[in-house]
């Protein structure tokens, strides 16, 4: 039977949160999913009885520019039981300090809030894990999630958070995608454009233009079927990473 008294938002780069939001969902006996991209959603959530989540990824300890503008405009009515699940691949629990305020600030509470971890794949500051063991670590993530939808459907009251906020990535949000470039095997095929979650590229004479508005979720360089994207001088001899969940269809746009 469907949950129709839970929705959870997401958002995601590489597919780890989306993966994390769908398993969530599914333990929770089919909860609506919404992306967090685009327009906020006129609608009004949640009330007594209900469930509103958030399923997104730690940036530097912190939430995504794009999530926190999210958050902020997302009519919430006052009674609701709110989660958030941050997908990290390091120490990124502080980002649930981060969406507590922002709730806070609206008069709501955040319920529940637990960070986990998930196959590292910030390719411009290090080298993804290997499939052997993206694999293991995306079964780890499996089994906590269990526990989490578990609590969550129980109504705990529980939030785990590290004191510590990162601050430093969004510092010249205009340079942050100036390091893109682009190969020769490029093919024009537009996926790039069509996965940016914030809409942040455009496909301007067959190449990828990106637009100053980067999240540096590194979908660009991930997804790319022909690795054609590169970042500086640090991406060369990296490989890539997506999570083997979730197909990029799944949230590119048409």
């Amino acid at each position: 039977m469907k949950n129709d008294s839970t929705s959870i938002f997401w958002f995601s780069g590489t597919g780890n949160s989306l993966y994390a939001a769908k398993c969530l969902a599914e333990s929770l006996g089919g909860a609506e999913l919404v992306q967090m991209t685009g327009e906020v959603p006129t609608a009004v959530y949640g009330g007594e009885g209900t469930k509103i989540g958030f399923v997104f990824p730690s940036y530097y300890c912190n939430m995504p520019r794009a999530v926190r503008a999210f958050v902020e405009k997302l009519e919430i009515k006052p009674g609701t039981y709110i989660f958030g699940i941050v997908t990290m691949g390091g120490m990124g629990q502080g980002t649930i300090n981060a969406l507590g305020g922002a709730l806070e600030a609206k008069g709501l509470k955040l319920n529940y809030g637990r960070g986990l971890l998930m196959p590292s794949n910030y390719v411009i500051k290090y080298n993804p894990f290997d499939p052997g063991k993206s694999g293991k670590s995306l079964t780890k993530a499996e089994v906590k999630l269990r526990r989490f939808a578990a609590d969550i459907a129980a109504g705990t009251e529980l939030v785990r958070q590290f004191p510590y906020n990162g601050k430093n990535l969004y510092r010249d949000i205009e340079a942050l995608d100036r390091g893109f470039a682009v190969s020769e095997s490029c093919n024009s095929c537009g996926l790039c454009e069509r996965i940016c979650p914030v809409r942040n590229i455009s496909i301007e004479e067959g190449k990828p233009k990106w637009q100053g508005n980067c999240e540096h979720c590194v979908a660009c360089i991930s997804w790319c079927p022909l690795k054609a994207i590169e970042y500086e001088n640090r991406t060369q001899s990296r490989r890539r990473y997506c999570c083997m969940h979730i197909s990029a269809d799944e949230f590119a746009r048409k």
